[in-house]
């Protein structure tokens, strides 16, 4: 068994390939079975020397040390206790991708994606309506060289901020981003200093024949000075005069998932949510004060009103977040008045909850997340 190993520790310090578990159990498990008082001395010294093997390996290779290193899509999605959603990740259904690119100072990697209908533990409620039929993408952030990420009770965590977004081939992006999307927030979390992100929305594979892309800038908001939209080829791609980071990647979905009456149908429901002629029915939420809904401390914020007069407001509310994008025109008038709005009303299994905006004599627009009293 001795020998074995030796053998195959030699040729993992030729070899470029990264060296498998077995070999490194089997390591392990041979120091352990040593007598406790020689082990004390031995381990660190033969077992340290193993570790310095392996990480030897490893550098060979930036691709292989970055898939040593990163957990699994259905690992993220347990730690997030979803377990329905692991499982997704984990089935032939996933596509995985475990792309990385580098921009700036941040390692960017897409690990995965998976769509379809009720794969998650905790759906996300849209006009109390449940939105079954959703796409979800994992993302892994790391600090390109090599220091931990803030964790989410460092300070500094404030200061790190990332858009992440599902885009279509051959339509504007600042029209079609995850808010628009019906984006059900993002999931995130640091561990061992790497940051990970779960982000949801609309299914968008019906568009899987156009081409997707999945497309990543620093700050809050969605960026359009981040990426270059070609209007001739429909294109899309990272802009590299973008004061920060931005990074694009391609979304290689099945193109069997691909609609294109769903496409249609979707672009008009949109069009219409913009032009405000959706009507919803009586839901779960008619009968909530919601005029005099409390708001959470935390999630108060100036809302910024884009080119085209719509409102985008950015939140973090329990264990996830999001952004919703609003036309002006829908919510408020232009007279020097104090007025609130409810944009938007969520559920969840335990909580029910609303974004309120609320413009001042001055025209500034602050939006928050507003529970019932």
């Amino acid at each position: 068994m001795k020998n074995d190993i030796d053998t195959r520790l030699k040729r993992a310090l030729k070899s470029t390939e990264s060296p498998d578990m077995e070999l490194i159990q089997a390591v392990k498990n041979r120091f352990l079975k040593e007598d406790k008082i020689s082990m004390k001395k031995t381990y660190k010294r033969s077992f340290g020397a193993v570790i310095a093997a392996v990480v030897a390996v490893l550098l060979v290779s930036t691709s292989v040390f970055a898939a040593w290193q990163l957990l699994k899509p259905s690992e993220v999605a347990d730690i997030f206790e979803d377990k329905a959603l692991s499982a997704a990740f984990a089935s032939e259904d996933a596509v995985n991708i475990n792309e990385t690119i580098v921009s700036g100072k941040y390692k960017f990697t897409l690990l995965a994606a998976v769509a379809g209908e009720d794969l998650t533990d905790m759906p996300y409620y849209s006009n109390g309506e449940i939105q079954r039929d959703r796409l979800y993408a994992v993302l892994a952030v790391q600090y390109a060289d090599g220091s931990p990420m803030p964790s989410t009770m460092d300070v500094l965590y404030e200061e790190v901020s990332f858009f992440s977004s599902p885009l279509i081939k051959g339509v504007e992006p600042t029209m079609m981003n995850v808010p628009a999307m019906n984006g059900g927030g993002s999931t995130t979390s640091v561990i061992d200093g790497v940051l990970y992100r779960i982000v949801e929305c609309d299914n968008v594979a019906v568009f899987a024949d156009k081409g997707l892309y999945f497309a990543i800038n620093t700050g809050t908001f969605f960026s359009p000075d981040a990426f270059i939209y070609n209007e001739e080829t429909g294109e899309i791609t990272a802009n590299a005069n973008f004061d920060g980071e931005s990074v694009i990647f391609n979304l290689p979905l099945d193109k069997k998932y691909a609609d294109p009456a769903k496409a249609e149908q979707y672009f008009k429901d949109q069009e219409a949510q913009r032009n405000g002629d959706i009507e919803h029915e009586d839901t779960m939420f008619d009968d909530i004060d919601w005029e005099n809904a409390m708001p959470v401390e935390g999630t108060i914020a100036d809302v910024d009103i884009d080119s085209d007069g719509y409102m985008t407001y950015t939140y973090a509310y329990k264990t996830g977040g999001g952004a919703i994008t609003a036309a002006y025109s829908d919510h408020f008038s232009d007279d020097d008045t104090e007025q609130s709005a409810i944009i938007n009303m969520m559920a969840s299994d335990d909580d029910v909850y609303a974004v309120r905006m609320e413009k001042d004599e001055n025209g500034g627009i602050t939006g928050m997340i507003v529970v019932p009293r």
